[in-house]
């Protein structure tokens, strides 16, 4: 999800590398079957042994992971890799997440599809139906693996994708600063804890929320994360229902909530001038490790990037993380929960066999050590945790324990229609028009792909 590219990966672009999930509490249950262990013409897990042979291979992975821990987690594990298959070289190459479907599609086109693709199977069910992406045995993955980060990256009890780690996205706040205007961290699992917190900062010349939407992204899990957990769960065929037209946008009266409690957060609390209008992810994270902002609306994979900003910049506020309430009944709101950070393997991999080996060892304790402890992500490995683990963590397992709901255990949208429900929804905040606008606009617009055929 997140698209910063470091200096280190902006100049090379390409990387030729010598070696190269929590449970849902009591959220709603989705009604997504079993993964099928045995699935049709899925890609079985190598025997544990070296079968490869002595040629030298080279994999290419293509990610959109912009966060420098991430970064440095991918570069480790690809390192450890090669240790153990001397003979398979991985090459990484950054593309923006904003073009990253269309490059690949290209790419498959070109015949020159990349082994393997950091993207996951709800985000992307269009590639699934086409046939490029490789179906997985549940031989390949361990029997301590959380079975929600399995089934949120299958479709009809299928595997295609492999977890990296396991999170979600909510509210990180600083708890100096929220004492000081006198509000307490327990009131914001509401929606009107959230906002009356931002007029008190405000009010006290706080910035309520750091600001990243310059880039479209930060913006996308403002909007998503509510639908997810706002009317996904009693609607599990939301996404199909809207894209089929048997059910309209105006059919859901939540929509108008959510999109009138997005814009606030966004256009009121966050880009409270021209400065926050034009900073990206990195200036977001960068602006609450600092202490420039009193909370942050982000993902868990974001603490890396905030401990290397509150460091240089001498801040010793101390930071909390709680969940993202999409209303006022504390019982109904959850955070937005997947198996996050995952890749899938090309149908047209010429390095199958290669690909798979990769797969097998990122499922290892292990690599499952290298990420978590480069990331300061959730290892989607049950028991595996970071040596120095951050103090976030402790908030981040427990919300997963207490108050997740994993949405990609449920059909997503496809194509078009998950670029304009994003789309859509941002250009009405800019363009200050009202909720029910936003809405009206996002059915002509599914009207229209409807009627084009995208």
């Amino acid at each position: 999800m997140k698209k910063l590219v470091s200096l280190f990966l902006a100049a090379a672009m390409v990387l030729t590398l010598l070696a190269g999930c929590g449970s849902g509490g009591e959220a709603p249950a989705s009604e997504a079957p079993e993964s099928n262990a045995e699935a049709s013409g899925s890609a079985e897990a190598p025997s544990g042994e070296d079968t490869s042979s002595d040629e030298e291979v080279t994999l290419t992975f293509l990610h959109h992971m912009g966060e420098q821990g991430k970064q440095d987690g991918l570069v480790k594990l690809v390192e450890a890799f090669h240790e153990k298959y001397p003979n398979i070289n991985v090459e990484v190459e950054f593309l923006s997440r904003d073009d990253f479907i269309n490059q690949y599609k290209q790419r498959v086109s070109a015949d020159n599809a990349p082994d393997l693709i950091n993207y996951r199977p709800f985000e992307t069910p269009e590639l699934i139906e086409a046939g490029l992406i490789e179906p997985l045995d549940a031989s390949l993955f361990p029997e301590g693996i959380d079975q929600n980060c399995i089934k949120s990256l299958s479709i009809d009890g299928v595997i295609y994708g492999v977890p990296l780690d396991v999170g979600g996205y909510g509210f990180y706040y600083n708890k100096n600063q929220l004492e000081a205007v006198g509000v307490d961290p327990e009131s914001l699992n509401t929606r009107s804890g959230v906002l009356d917190a931002c007029e008190k900062l405000m009010a006290a010349g706080y910035t309520p929320l750091a600001s990243g939407y310059a880039e479209q992204w930060p913006e996308n899990i403002i909007i998503e994360g509510l639908t997810y957990t706002g009317i996904l769960p009693e609607n599990p065929t939301l996404f199909t229902d809207l894209m089929s037209g048997e059910k309209s946008f105006s059919d859901y009266p939540e929509f108008l909530e959510i999109v009138d409690y997005g814009q606030k957060l966004v256009g009121t609390y966050s880009i409270v001038d021209n400065k926050a209008a034009s900073q990206q992810a990195s200036d977001q994270y960068a602006q609450f490790g600092r202490g420039d902002a009193a909370m942050m609306m982000q993902g868990t994979w974001a603490v890396s990037d905030i401990r290397i900003a509150q460091e240089a910049a001498g801040n010793t506020d101390e930071f909390g993380f709680t969940i993202y309430p999409w209303s006022d009944d504390a019982n109904s709101n959850y955070m937005p929960a997947n198996a996050d950070d995952s890749f899938m393997i090309s149908k047209d991999s010429k390095h199958k066999e290669e690909s798979l080996l990769f797969a097998e060892f990122c499922m290892t304790e292990e690599a499952g050590k290298i990420w978590t402890n480069a990331s300061g992500c959730i290892s989607a490995l049950s028991g595996v945790m970071p040596d120095d683990a951050d103090p976030l963590m402790e908030y981040f397992t427990a919300t997963l324990a207490d108050h997740a709901y994993f949405f990609e255990m449920n059909p997503g949208l496809a194509g078009q229609y998950y670029q304009d429900f994003d789309k859509v929804y941002i250009e009405g905040r800019v363009a200050g028009i009202t909720p029910e606008e936003v809405i009206e606009n996002w059915q002509s617009a599914y009207d229209n792909i409807r009627a084009t055929g995208g």
